[in-house]
Order: C-alpha cells, then sequence, then structure tokens
C-alpha cells in the first residue's frame, strides 16, 4: 500500500474495482474488514458510496463497524441515505435491528432473527449469481476517491 492511494488497502482496492470475489478472497485471507484509508473511509464507507449491495452484505456479515464514521463525520447508513441507495439503507438498517435485537438477548441470546438472515443469504446469493443485479446507483450521486 503506498502513500498515492491515500492508504487504500488491498480490500478497499478491490471494493474500488468492483470485485466481490476478490473481496471474499482478502478476508478469507486475514484482511481485516474495519481497516481504513486516510480519510477514515473503512471498505464498507466505500462499497456505500459506490452503490456495491454485495459487497456491503459480504461487509456486514463478515462483522464491519457500520457506526464507524469517516474523516466527514459520515456513517455507512448517512451515506446511503444521502445516495438515495434504498438496498443499501435497507440492509444496513436491518443489521442495526439485528444487532439490537442480539444485545436485547443478552450473551446467551440468538444469533440473529431469522428473517434478517434469509434476507442477507438472498442478497448473498444474488450478488454471487449474478453481480450487476445489485449495482444500481443514484444518478445524482457518486463517489469521488479523494
Amino acid at each position: 500500500v503506498n502513500d498515492e492511494d491515500e492508504n487504500k488497502t488491498p480490500l478497499i482496492q478491490a471494493v474500488m474495482g468492483g470485485s466481490l470475489i476478490a473481496c471474499e478472497f482478502l478476508l478469507q485471507n486475514g484482511a481485516d474488514v474495519n481497516q481504513r484509508d486516510l480519510r477514515g473511509r473503512a471498505p464498507l464507507h466505500h462499497a456505500t458510496y459506490l452503490g456495491h449491495t454485495g459487497q456491503v452484505c459480504l461487509f456486514l456479515k463478515r462483522g464491519a463497524n457500520q457506526h464507524a464514521v469517516d474523516g466527514d463525520g459520515q456513517d455507512p447508513l448517512s451515506i446511503a441515505v444521502q445516495a438515495a441507495n434504498a438496498d443499501i439503507v435497507t440492509l444496513l438498517r436491518l443489521a442495526r435491528m439485528n444487532e439490537e435485537m442480539r444485545e436485547a438477548e443478552g450473551p446467551f441470546g440468538q444469533p440473529g432473527d431469522a428473517t434478517y438472515l434469509d434476507i442477507f443469504r438472498d442478497i448473498s446469493h444474488m450478488a454471487s449469481n449474478n453481480p450487476e443485479k445489485l449495482k444500481r446507483r443514484s444518478l445524482h450521486f457518486s463517489h469521488s476517491g479523494r
């Protein structure tokens, strides 16, 4: 990783390249799902900015911190709302709801709501079989690599 890439990790570079398979490979081989670049953006921030729903799903399943704010003070949910990306807003809100439900259950609670797990499984399946289907983006919002 060099300074010209603003300390973008290989995982963040895979996000920017749009490759779900590369992201999965890197995570399986020890990449940190929460490591940030110089702007304070983790892979989840970049995937959200770029409208990569399959990657957002993958990072949430791998324990990405969806409450982390970047250097601009934005968390992934606020980025998705600003981008009017309904799919990612829904995923992030479901993940937060599931997190809250797990916390309410205590240390011996369930691993999460079955509906939440079904939705994530369905999106993961769509992402692996037809990644283009999940690349819908708002036309008036774009991600600047800066």
